[in-house]
């Protein structure tokens, strides 16, 4: 038997989607008509009014990221009943950190976990179960008693309708029958990789396609908040970047342009350079999360203190007491990368260096900052023309070279100068000058040892 739908509309949800113009269009009514049809709905789907009191904070939990100082940085953790965003080009550690959740949320509560399993959906890729037993195998916290890949479901969608369909049907009635078997964890994790490569076209962009995109993000969105807040688990998107293109404003105008708003909510500019990438898919978007974390490939490469390891927690009998140094491969130097807390409803904006080690995303310690003293600074109208903000940012933009940290954190701060942590040469200033300047060896030094310890050492 089929069944027919007028307009085309399936359910309340599509109808509520839909502008009242739409609908006057699809079932043939007038446009007053279909506003009413709109009230009706709102009227009949309305929750009554409750108090904060109702709301209880307990009802949601905290899992870690297996890495103490990220854990501080986002707010204590990843926190179920929300909608997480990681963002970042290629290669900068996005499906890193989602591979790490996805074990680390199997963790029993007295390690950091919340004794959940994940969900994973991949679009274009699939699931890099070799990884991932790489991080089981190498993290100190996890552990083959605690975590297995059972517990890791996954599921791929090339399209739109279908990852509609998974989100809408498939997963709560998954989510249902779990929850249900008590020898099983309960899904507590939800993992979309990565949601833009839905929304890649070569087709001509218009203003129809911009709407119909406008209005897909929107349902799957939803479904992702009534997932997120039905079931309390934690849902966590990736995205990918697009190159930042700022075009001149026309003067004389006070509103907050759509540019400003880019600036402030879809990209990081915590150090020189982050700031030439954005989140892909715009301000609908970045709308509908509850927390932004921005990675980016910065380009550099240190060789890292001791003070500066990361250090994880490792797993003794069922208590995470001790902690274990990660110390970089034949002591070279680290790939550096960037991550930017740009806005969240748990957490300040901050910023702080990370590297990924085969356990997965560590933070540098000590290199975490706050970014609100600049967020406060974005926030004011700028005082000069856009070409004299081009070209200063220009100059203002160091070479992210190996052993060069363009960075002034206090770590940095405190080491002795030399030509690796020394600011650029300058016209009238050369680096090696400088240097010996401040490095220059009394006269009398030769005198006052004896030259047959005196043989120079090299260093590899």
């Amino acid at each position: 038997m089929h069944v027919r739908y007028p307009g085309g509309f399936k359910d309340v949800l599509g109808v509520l989607l839909a502008t009242p113009s739409d609908i006057s269009r699809a079932c043939k009514i007038t446009p007053h008509e279909a506003n009413k049809i709109i009230s009706l709905i709102c009227r009949e789907h309305a929750q009554p009014p409750r108090s904060l009191q109702a709301f209880s904070s307990d009802a949601y939990e905290s899992f870690t990221t297996g890495d103490s100082e990220l854990d501080s940085l986002i707010g204590g953790g990843i926190t179920t009943g929300m909608v997480w965003e990681v963002v970042g080009e290629s290669a900068a550690g996005k499906t890193q950190l989602a591979l790490q959740l996805s074990l680390l949320v199997q963790l029993p509560h007295d390690l950091g976990g919340i004794s959940g399993s994940a969900c994973y959906i991949t679009i274009a890729s699939r699931l890099q179960t070799s990884r991932l037993q790489q991080i089981l195998d190498a993290h100190p916290l996890l552990s083959s008693s605690f975590c297995t890949f059972s517990d890791v479901q996954t599921v791929q969608t090339p399209t739109i309708p279908r990852l509609i369909h998974v989100l809408s049907t498939f997963l709560p009635q998954y989510i249902d029958t779990a929850s249900k078997n008590r020898s099983s964890k309960p899904p507590r994790l939800l993992i979309i990789d990565a949601l833009a490569e839905l929304f890649h076209s070569s087709g001509k962009t218009t203003t129809k396609t911009l709407i119909e995109r406008s209005r897909q993000i929107s349902e799957i969105s939803s479904h992702l908040h009534l997932l997120a807040s039905k079931y309390r688990i934690a849902v966590l998107v990736l995205n990918e970047v697009i190159d930042v293109i700022d075009r001149d404003e026309p003067p004389g105008s006070d509103a907050i342009s759509y540019r400003d708003q880019s600036r402030l909510f879809g990209r990081g500019d915590s150090i020189p350079g982050e700031n030439r990438k954005e989140a892909a898919l715009g301000l609908v978007w970045a709308n509908q999360v509850n927390a932004r974390i921005f990675l980016t490939r910065t380009g550099r490469r240190r060789y890292l203190h001791e003070n500066e390891t990361p250090k994880k927690r490792s797993a003794v009998g069922r208590t995470a007491t001790s902690q274990i140094a990660i110390t970089p491969v034949d002591d070279q130097p680290v790939l550096v990368r960037r991550l930017s807390v740009i806005f969240s409803s748990v957490a300040a904006p901050a910023s702080c260096d990370y590297i990924i080690t085969a356990e997965g995303i560590s933070v540098i310690p000590g290199s975490t900052i706050s970014l609100a003293a600049s967020h406060a600074r974005a926030n004011q109208h700028p005082t000069t023309s856009p070409a004299v903000a081009k070209g200063k940012q220009k100059d203002d933009v160091a070479p992210l070279e190996a052993g060069y940290v363009a960075d002034s954190f206090t770590a940095e701060r405190s080491r002795p100068p030399t030509p690796e942590n020394e600011l650029g040469p300058t016209e009238d200033n050369d680096e090696w000058d400088s240097f010996w300047a401040q490095n220059s060896l009394p006269d009398d030094a030769f005198t006052q040892i004896d030259p047959s310890d005196a043989a120079p050492t090299l260093n590899a």
